[in-house]
């Protein structure tokens, strides 16, 4: 099969699952300060449903976590042949901007990856649970890697877009893909941050994070408000294959108000900052934010929609995204 970055949705889509799961868990199970851990589960205590709901949870974490990790390294192997060979490189970023995105899709998967290793990993191996200390550094620098990586991918698309004519009118939500994957790498830094018992390790980590989510916040309004806009003037929705990529700014709302919650929790642990009021804004704002987008979203793509509404009085025509 032919390599594409995309192939990296595999073990971003795994560990997407495994922290869900896990967060879950993380917050319905009473346990110690830091993230649960296999051994806080009270089972004696538990209901039947509480049993084989918990059940179904860490079977769910254990599976994905081992297909997000094995997938990673076996994609990581030929991401590496991919940029040796240089050719595929080249012919995929000279590719339309919706396409070419996709290059930050293996930056976001290996993110990914980071926070399944210091989270569901981490609960189902006691030694590296109790030893997460140890490992802030060299997720620091792996964070730091990442970031790195991920800016040059993007002022070199930047410099692309500029430097030829661009089609706005091909231009879809694809296009935030470099958005989602500042989005998963800033969660990588921000729980650094906040999880780190070493300031000069939190600091670094923070400082970055809030550079990093200050230019993903930019990208993320300009573009969204520019493809709002787009669809606005258009008189059809895109092709059905594009259509999915509409509930990408879901993860993205969501991962962005995560990492802006963990660097208050960052503030509050080194400085004694009150975060009760800005968390509870960042977090439920953005939550409604994802709910509404995804309601509209939906109704939007209707048929009932398509076939009605935009024939009656209720809706101006100006205002048809379909």
């Amino acid at each position: 099969m032919k390599f594409s970055p995309f192939n990296f949705q595999v073990p971003l889509g795994a560990g997407g699952i495994t922290l869900m799961a896990f967060s879950y868990l993380q917050f319905a199970v009473p346990h110690g300060a830091g993230s649960i851990k296999l051994s806080d589960i009270p089972w004696a205590s538990l209901t039947t449903l509480q049993t084989r709901l918990y059940v179904s949870l860490i079977g769910i974490m254990l599976i994905f976590t081992i297909i997000n990790l094995l997938s990673i390294v076996v994609f990581s192997k030929d991401l590496i042949q991919w940029l040796a060979a240089k050719e595929g490189y080249k012919e995929f970023m000279s590719g339309p901007p919706s396409r070419n995105t996709g290059i930050c899709v293996p930056i976001a998967s290996l993110s990914m990856t980071m926070n399944v290793i210091l989270a569901p990993l981490a609960f189902f191996i006691p030694q590296l649970h109790a030893n997460i200390q140890g490992m802030m550094l060299p997720g620091l620098i792996m964070f730091g890697f990442l970031l790195l990586m991920l800016l040059k991918l993007e002022f070199t698309m930047l410099k692309s877009w500029l430097s030829q004519p661009l089609d706005v009118t091909k231009l879809n939500f694809v296009w935030l893909l470099d958005v989602f994957a500042f989005g998963l790498v800033n969660l990588t830094g921000a729980g650094i941050a906040s999880m780190a018992g070493n300031r000069v390790i939190a600091s670094i980590a923070a400082v970055a994070t809030l550079f990093a989510l200050s230019m993903g916040s930019f990208l993320l309004v300009i573009k969204l408000v520019y493809l709002i806009y787009q669809q606005l003037k258009s008189a059809n929705l895109p092709d059905n294959q594009i259509q999915p990529a509409f509930f990408l700014i879901v993860p993205i709302t969501c991962l962005y108000a995560i990492s802006y919650y963990k660097i208050m929790l960052y503030l509050q642990t080194w400085f004694s900052f009150d975060i009760q009021l800005a968390s509870f804004f960042f977090v439920t704002f953005s939550y409604l934010i994802a709910i509404g987008w995804v309601i509209v979203t939906v109704y939007l793509m209707t048929d009932y929609f398509k076939n009605y509404f935009l024939k009656s009085d209720y809706f101006p025509t100006q205002w048809a995204m379909v």
